[in-house]
């Protein structure tokens, strides 16, 4: 019977299956997208990552169905995105003058960071970029697709009208026939050839010239980031698996691109090369595969105009990476004192800015009340924390967190910074009961919560000092210090406690008088220009988790000590300025007063023990009695000893940390020019003798500028030695935007500056010099209402075969004497 039962049982559960098949195919293929991706070029390995997202599945797991579609040269890839004919394309760094152009393109990631396309030549003749002049280049009529070659040309003088453009036939034999004498090319390609057939060819890249454009960069239009960000998001991380995937898998990844996608019938040895060579210029050490910078897009515009290809240089905030798929999430959780309103305010400038100073992470502001910031600190929601200085001791203890950097409170009256707060005692003016702090004594009384520091611990203390303890008032706890005020001035409670500056805050939004407020206890320190009831101590911190990155805290705390007044950024956002950790034990002894966590502990009450042990005390002999009035006697003296050993430990720890601060000053003065903030004379060169050794060893090329400013002498007399520092300030900054990290620059004397260069070639090194004599020349200095223009004459030498740096430098000298006998503004470069 149950045989019958079962056979009965799946046969219902097959014509169930059978019945309902095509309404669940259907429902799948619903859901279902499908997208399509417009290559720039043909089917190679410089699209690999999209063929590995697709045959390995990765689109599919995010329900996606791509198609690739090869380039032909008919098509208009940023028309065909912008219309929607498909959703993402592959462009270059002239997606930015696109965007300028009105096209809504908007850029996602890069696949390259630096691009691959450099002119190659086998002429024999050409031994640097001047002799191209009169010849042949293929290169695209479009000189927007050959940005990065179009600049490194006209950087050295050399214009479309210098050499003869020919329609370019993507084909190599060209060069090794003859048919041209200059090739645009990429060297994941065409070099594999040539150096396959032994042929002889020079490599002109514009990186060696200073132009780090971007290769291949994913684009979309910004209808499909407003209406499917989520779908973007989908198939830009799904793509960047299949990147990832295929760099750690060359081998097999150029076999199925020699199996199924090989249009262009590449050998698979040319495939795996291709492969090798675009890893390297996919990965820079430190950056993440596709990130995409702003401050990066802001060069190259910068270089586009400069070789009028762009007209103006405007926000790229809508145009780079507006979804954020290349920058880390860091939330910063924020002690909501005012609520959630006041805090977004407060603090959110100071998120623009870190994402303005650190581009590879986006900052946001996460509002919280004090139970759930302990809460998300315990979760590891958040990764840094702002809040007061008693709850960060509370929370470092449970948690493990550290402070990096302490708050610099800003008085908009008088701009100064104070590094310490207190807390407010106040009544509404007309309350005639309350004058004294003793006096609220069994009256209402608000604060904001019992871990808030200025808004009720403070006053606690001063409660204390003044006999009183928290049953002595009813007390009630608003959660934020508007709504304590508020309910002061509306008379729902007597009186209350908030930190400092809150009232001047509320004043400046106009949302109170000063006149409506009494306050109680009134102090004043010495400098301190709030009204303030209690003692100051330091502000709050900016406090880092266990799991947070030293690396990015270690940024972070460069960007928050950075934060100035003068600063172009912090005018546009006013962000609030930072000082290194203070030293908080005031607070833990403070805590340890109060007896609160992390110091909270029964007292011992006397009274009690003998009421409870009346006659076992009464019964003990009087040589015990004897005993403990000697115990309480030592104790008293060991009380004495540890407050003497405090205050010694105390005055010992200031002295400390001011020798380090002292000590760190002198190692600053004794590396920088106070001037103009570069290294030194003796710096300079204890660094350039380093150099120098290193070269010797190396057998690597290097180059030593000497540069002096052009009648300097006369500035000083024309218009006063305030304008002459003023000119050498804005000198060393223009020097500065010019350098690399590897380059050395120092002040040698009055008007007298030294560069080293290593690792240049002496193209690039007189290119070099080109720039700041350029760069110098095009500066505008403003003082007093005057336009102050000036120029440089630049010495410039390569080592040979000197003894010393020292050597080097008198032959520079020479070389800096001729440029300016020659007629100043110019170079003169000498063997």
């Amino acid at each position: 019977m149950n045989f019958f039962r079962g056979v009965i049982l799946q046969q219902a559960l097959l014509f169930i299956t059978m019945l309902f098949l095509p309404f669940i195919i259907m429902a799948q293929s619903t859901s279902i997208e499908k997208i399509g991706l417009q290559l720039g070029w043909k089917h190679q390995f410089q699209y690999a990552g999209f063929y590995i997202a697709k045959e390995y599945g990765f689109y599919q797991d995010v329900d996606l169905d791509v198609s690739i579609k090869e380039f032909d040269h008919s098509i208009d890839i940023v028309n065909e995105v912008v219309s929607g004919q498909v959703n993402f394309g592959i462009g270059k760094s002239s997606l930015l003058i696109e965007r300028y152009n009105g096209k809504p393109v908007v850029a996602l990631g890069a696949l390259y960071q630096t691009s691959p396309s450099v002119l190659v030549t086998t002429n024999p003749s050409f031994k640097s970029l001047k002799d191209i002049r009169g010849k042949r280049i293929m290169v695209t009529e479009d000189a927007v697709r050959s940005a990065s070659i179009t600049s490194m040309l006209l950087s050295n003088g050399i214009s479309g009208n210098d050499f003869v453009r020919q329609k370019h036939s993507f084909n190599y034999n060209d060069l090794i026939k003859g048919n041209t004498d200059a090739m645009a090319c990429y060297l994941s390609n065409e070099v594999f050839y040539l150096a396959k057939k032994n042929i002889p060819y020079k490599i002109f890249n514009p990186k060696d010239y200073g132009y780090y454009f971007y290769g291949d960069i994913l684009f979309t239009s910004e209808n499909e980031i407003v209406s499917s960000p989520e779908r973007v998001r989908k198939f830009y991380a799904a793509s960047k698996k299949g990147w990832l995937w295929a760099f750690e898998n060359i081998e097999k990844t150029a076999q199925l691109i020699y199996e199924k996608y090989n249009t262009q019938n590449k050998s698979l040895e040319s495939l795996i090369y291709e492969g090798k060579v675009l890893k390297k210029l996919a990965f820079i050490k430190g950056i993440d595969f596709g990130h995409i910078s702003i401050n990066k897009f802001n060069h190259i515009a910068e270089v586009f105009r400069l070789g009028n290809m762009l007209d103006k240089v405007g926000s790229l905030n809508m145009f780079v990476d507006p979804l954020n798929l290349n920058r880390t999430q860091v939330k910063i959780g924020v002690l909501a004192t005012r609520g959630i309103e006041a805090t977004l305010k407060r603090w959110t400038p100071l998120t623009k800015y870190l994402n303005t100073k650190l581009d590879n992470y986006y900052f946001t502001v996460v509002p919280l009340d004090f139970d759930q910031l302990s809460v998300d600190i315990a979760n590891n929601k958040i990764d840094f924390f702002i809040t007061n200085s008693l709850y960060y001791v509370q929370l470092e203890h449970l948690y493990g967190a550290s402070r990096i950097a302490t708050l610099l409170n800003n008085d908009s009256s008088t701009l100064d910074k104070f590094s310490e707060f207190g807390g407010v005692i106040f009544t509404k003016v007309d309350n005639k009961n309350i004058n004294h702090i003793e006096d609220i004594k069994g009256k209402s009384f608000a604060a904001v919560d019992k871990h808030s520091f200025g808004g009720w611990i403070m006053a606690y203390e001063e409660f204390i000092n003044h006999g009183m303890t928290q049953d002595d008032i009813k007390l009630t706890f608003l959660k934020t210090h508007d709504a304590v005020v508020e309910a002061v001035l509306k008379g729902d409670v007597e009186s209350g406690t908030i930190r400092t500056d809150t009232l001047e805050r509320l004043v400046n939004e106009g949302k109170i008088k000063l006149s409506d407020i009494k306050v109680i206890n009134l102090k004043s320190h010495k400098g301190f220009p709030y009204l303030v009831s209690t003692q100051l101590y330091p502000e709050w911190p900016f406090s880092k988790l266990k799991h947070t990155p030293n690396k990015l805290a270690n940024e972070v705390l460069s960007a928050l000590l950075n934060i100035s007044p003068v600063h172009k950024v912090f005018k546009e956002i006013k962000a609030d300025e930072w000082t290194v950790p203070l030293d908080y034990s005031a607070v833990h002894g403070l805590l340890k007063k109060l007896h609160i966590s992390p110091y909270e502990f029964n007292e011992i009450n006397l009274v009690d023990v003998f009421k409870k042990y009346t006659l076992i005390i009464y019964a003990v002999t009087l040589g015990l009695i004897l005993l403990i009035f000697r115990v309480v006697y030592i104790n008293k003296l060991n009380k004495t000893l540890d407050s003497y050993n405090f205050i010694l430990d105390k005055e010992v720890k200031e002295r400390t940390i001011n020798l380090e601060k002292a000590n760190k000053r002198l190692k600053i003065l004794a590396k920088t020019d106070p001037l103009t903030g570069i290294n030194n004379r003796g710096y300079f060169f204890s660094q350039a003798n380093k150099y120098f050794n290193i070269a010797i060893r190396n057998k690597t090329p290097l180059h030593q500028l000497m540069l002096d400013l052009d009648f300097f002498k006369d500035i000083n007399d024309k218009y006063g030695h305030h304008a002459g520092d003023l000119v050498l300030k804005e000198f060393t900054q223009t020097i500065e935007k010019t350098l690399r990290n590897s380059d050395l620059f120092g002040r040698i004397g009055g008007e007298e500056f030294s560069i080293i260069l290593q690792d240049t070639s002496i193209e690039g090194a007189k290119l070099f010099a080109e720039r700041i004599i350029e760069n110098v020349e095009n500066l505008q200095i403003i003082s007093a209402n005057e336009v102050i223009k000036i120029t440089v004459s630049v010495g410039l030498v390569t080592l040979k075969d000197e003894d010393s740096i020292h050597e080097l430098l008198k032959k520079a000298d020479v070389a800096l004497y001729k440029a300016k006998t020659s007629g100043r503004n110019q170079y003169v470069y000498m063997n």
